[in-house]
């Protein structure tokens, strides 16, 4: 099994969510992979031609840096 976490700043990153996620993840013995995806707004234009109000409006995407910091928290 992969896991695929979404890295929301603000929304997903909190070191006590990680944590728990990476208590979560000691519990399952068929885990191959796991990705830390950083989140971005690419797909924003879709919610705007849709007339939508986008969710996530101002949260800023994830970098290279918060990646770094969930994978320290995660994998020790």
């Amino acid at each position: 099994m992969w896991i695929r976490q979404v890295l929301v700043p603000g929304y997903t990153d909190s070191e006590e969510d990680l944590l728990r996620l990476r208590e979560f993840l000691s519990t399952l013995s068929n885990v191959n992979k796991v990705e830390i995806l950083p989140y971005h707004d690419l797909g924003k234009f879709k919610w705007e031609n849709l007339n939508l109000e986008y969710p996530l409006e101002g949260v800023r995407s994830a970098t290279a840096e918060d990646v770094d910091r969930a994978k320290k928290i995660l994998f020790g």
